[in-house]
């Protein structure tokens, strides 16, 4: 065994060599932390690209009835079934992005001249996580 040049010098080689695993081991933690968070983030922005698609599919049905999108107030939709037909490709839309068993689409439709008929203001709410998280998108229909 060598001796060292200076005998109060006596097992600093391993205390340097702890110091630098143990700030290693506190930057892994560190990076780990932020990877792991990404995976929660990317499933997060996933659902909300899912629902803006959803909602603009329920729109897109919302403009297809013109003047009769006042029927379609109050309608639900999930990805098993539809309170009304008219609603079953987004139905479809949502069994094909995906979404979680408890997600909805709701839709409110109100006349501008609150006699009836439209144009219309069309509400599309899609909800997911039960309720938790929610797009919503608003526009004017039957003109």
């Amino acid at each position: 065994m060598r001796k060292p040049i200076n005998p109060r010098e006596d097992g600093l080689t391993l205390i340097e060599a702890m110091a630098a695993l143990a700030i290693f081991a506190i930057g892994s933690l560190g990076i780990l932390s932020l990877f792991l968070g990404s995976f929660s983030m990317s499933a997060q922005n996933q659902n909300l690209t899912s629902g803006y698609e959803i909602a603009q599919s329920a729109v897109g049905v919302l403009r297809a009835n013109g003047a009769n999108a006042l029927s379609l107030n109050g309608a639900k939709v999930s990805a098993k079934q539809a309170s009304n037909s008219l609603l079953s490709p987004v139905s479809q839309v949502m069994s094909a992005y995906g979404m979680p068993a408890q997600s909805q689409v709701s839709l409110a439709v109100t006349s501008h001249n609150n006699n009836g008929q439209c144009p219309c203001t069309a509400t599309v709410s899609v909800s997911w996580g039960n309720g938790a998280q929610t797009y919503t998108t608003q526009t004017i229909v039957g003109y």
